[in-house]
């Protein structure tokens, strides 16, 4: 997940749309296809709409700022600079994220540079001594919750661009940030364009699932897979031939190459350099300073805890596997690339749990609807499909939201759900353009967007997902609800623009609906016959869920743990030293050598630098707030309406403590979480 907050300026733009008159709904409105996007750009179209659009936001900051013009005093100065940041991330957001979303490569690359130039202007912007100065008066004369926390952002924003310094010391800090916003684009351009593959043998091939036919390609030599995330999970779940696992996990832990690795090791050097000029001793004492954590030894408490607690677990879990393996016959050492493939056959003969039977039961066409007939009955609103879409690709839908008490309307979303060439390849949801009270007291309609790569429906097939990848969409579809159900008066502060080791934790909490029984038989229908899955597949699945956490959350545990240290210790960064050292004390399988995972870990240069953590920590609140809806009903619209007033709709308008003890009416508890994961609590 991604903020568009122009000014924070250390991460890749991925916000607003792009619109020249974008529509603003009202009560009674309804909405069309047309967002007032435009996403028909040619490359030299990205380039002029960057250029006046950095062009337009400059003067009109300088004219605020200026005592001529004046100098709009305090709030209203503060609320002016937003409206501009707000204005110039409608104006550029197509044409910065179709440079991972965009079919022509022309203009991938054209978008490509306006990432570049305008994450230079929000550098800029950050450290601009006059916005700091501003933000600071607005603080002192703020006395609305929603003002204050906007000139707390901006004055935190602004303290760690280098605002506060002395000339010389804010412009080395703002060339340094610069450099690393480079860094960073490129390192996800590589990713987004990687070409990845292996060749498979005709024997390799049978037992490979239909679910993976779209990304199987046959020519002269022979057959090849194309190696990404969409196609890892089937494909190492299924294939029998170990050799062929083998050389699919050594080339999906080779992506990214061995210029990434540099790019990495680059950025961390720079992090090591910003840092103490920002008044910081490590790059991750500078990340959590503005994060629920606060501190990196609060986070490296929770990550040692999980981690130390459930390597023992992972330890025996890959133990039974092992067994597993030798009563095949194979008496070769258990690798890591026999993970996945005899994790499922323990599924199917213990737990009698058939991953491609239960493929059968989750159609995309069922999994889809009935997903938004869930949210929209929990949280008391309507989606309406929308066509034909108006979006940046084929294969895309368009969906409305309206509010059902009121009627109106609230935004849209759009679903792309399948790769295509040059397309960011994770799961993602986006905050497509954020709400707010536009200055003439209109509201501004928010957009978002969730960013997929499902396997492609073989031909005259339909789409079939398995459960994990139903849970990740039912996860990101919680983003989209944050992202547009929100409601402030200030693009910064909107939707999911909140703390960053607490934006995971709506999210998560949904993901225990895929859980529930009740649920599973709602959003399944068997390919052939129709039917929900049967209760008692449903009561295997459930007793398997928790089989291999502790090499699956052990795994999350070992990737915080990696960033925490890459960002604290001194010296010459050694990102593959550091993994290869970690992985072998802290989970159960040591590195491949001659491989760099690194290079494709894009949270490290995506803004999850020394915030992986997040996701363990934010998984507390998950569970304590879901603890809730347990207590209340899980399809309790009054639950679910309250869920949406206290924590949805305020997005960051007021700090997460303060949402979580209104939504549970008392201090946070640890205990959900620990028994989810079956550990107890030190």
């Amino acid at each position: 997940m991604s903020s568009s907050a122009i000014w924070r300026g250390a991460r890749v733009l991925v916000g607003a749309l792009f619109a020249t008159v974008p529509p603003l709904a009202s009560a009674g409105t309804t909405l069309g296809t047309d967002t007032g996007i435009n996403w028909n750009l040619s490359a030299a179209d990205v380039t002029a709409a960057c250029k006046s659009g950095l062009a337009s936001a400059r003067e009109r900051i300088h004219a605020i700022e200026s005592p001529t013009a004046g100098g709009a005093p305090q709030l209203d100065g503060l609320a002016a600079i937003d409206t501009v940041v707000a204005d110039l991330g409608e104006a550029l957001t197509a044409p910065t994220n179709l440079s991972v979303l965009a079919v022509s490569k022309d203009v991938r690359d054209a978008a490509t540079q306006c990432n570049n130039d305008s994450a230079a202007f929000g550098v800029e912007l950050a450290a601009d001594p006059a916005v700091y100065k501003l933000a600071q008066e607005a603080a002192a004369a703020a006395h609305d919750p929603e003002d204050q926390q906007l000139a707390k952002i901006y004055m935190e924003n602004g303290r760690r661009a280098g605002a506060a310094l002395d000339p010389e010391a804010r412009a080395k800090v703002t060339k340094l940030l610069d450099q690393l916003n480079n860094l960073q684009i490129a390192y996800s351009r590589v990713l987004a364009e990687d070409h990845t593959n292996i060749a498979l043998s005709a024997a390799e091939l049978t037992s490979l699932p239909p679910a993976l036919a779209g990304a199987i390609t046959h020519g002269a030599d022979g057959a090849q897979i194309a190696v990404n995330e969409s196609t890892i999970g089937p494909f190492m779940e299924n294939e029998t031939s170990g050799a062929a696992r083998k050389r699919y996990n050594i080339a999906f832990a080779k992506r990214g190459g061995l210029e990434n690795v540099q790019r990495l090791a680059d950025a961390v050097t720079i992090r090591q350099q910003l840092a103490p000029l920002l008044g910081f001793h490590t790059w991750a004492d500078y990340q959590l300073d503005v994060k629920m954590a606060k501190t990196p030894q609060r986070a490296t408490a929770l990550v040692e805890q999980v981690g130390q607690s459930l390597l023992p677990k992972a330890r025996a879990e890959v133990k039974v596997l092992a067994a597993l393996k030798r009563a095949a016959g194979d008496l070769s050492p258990f690798e890591k690339w026999d993970y996945a493939y005899y994790e499922r056959r323990l599924e199917k003969t213990r737990y009698a749990v058939d991953a491609e039977l239960v493929r059968q039961y989750f159609p995309v066409d069922k999994v889809l609807p009935a997903v938004l007939d869930i949210y929209a009955q929990l949280l008391g609103v309507r989606f309406e499909p929308l066509t034909p879409p108006q979006a940046w690709a084929p294969d895309i839908r368009e969906y409305a939201i309206y509010d059902v008490a009121s009627g109106d309307a609230i935004g849209w979303f759009f679903l792309d759900l399948y790769p295509r060439e040059g397309k960011y390849e994770h799961f993602e949801a986006i905050p497509v353009r954020f709400g707010r009270v536009m200055p003439d007291g209109s509201h501004r309609t928010p957009v978002s967007a969730i960013i997929g790569n499902w396997p492609r429906p073989d031909a005259g097939s339909p789409a079939l997902l398995n459960h994990e990848e139903v849970v990740v969409f039912f996860h990101e579809f919680g983003h989209v609800m944050h992202e547009t159900l929100s409601r402030t008066r200030y693009a910064t502060l909107y939707g999911v623009n909140v703390r960053g080791d607490f934006g995971e934790a709506p999210s998560q909490m949904l993901e225990n609906w895929m859980w529930q029984p009740t649920v599973l038989k709602k959003i399944s229908s068997h390919v052939g016959s129709g039917e929900p899955l049967p209760d008692a597949l449903i009561d295997k699945m459930i007793a398997a869920r928790h089989v291999t956490d502790g090499v699956s959350w052990g795994g999350q545990a070992f990737y915080a743990e990696y960033d925490l240290q890459l960002h604290s210790l001194p010296g010459k960064p050694d990102p593959t030293g550091l993994w290869f050292d970690l992985k072998k004390k802290l989970t159960v399988f040591p590195e491949i050598p001659g491989t760099y995972p690194e290079a494709a870990f894009g949270h490290l240069m995506g803004g999850y630098d020394a915030g992986y953590y997040g996701y363990l920590w934010s998984k507390v609140y998950a569970q304590d707030m879901f603890s809730e809806f347990k207590r209340g009903g899980l399809d309790n619209p009054a639950v679910g309406m309250r869920y949406r007033q206290q924590i949805l709709v305020p997005g960051g308008a007021e700090e997460p403590e303060v949402l979580l003890n209104r939504f549970l009416g008392r201090a946070v508890s640890y205990e959900p979480f620990y028994e989810e994961l079956g550990l107890k609590k030190h």
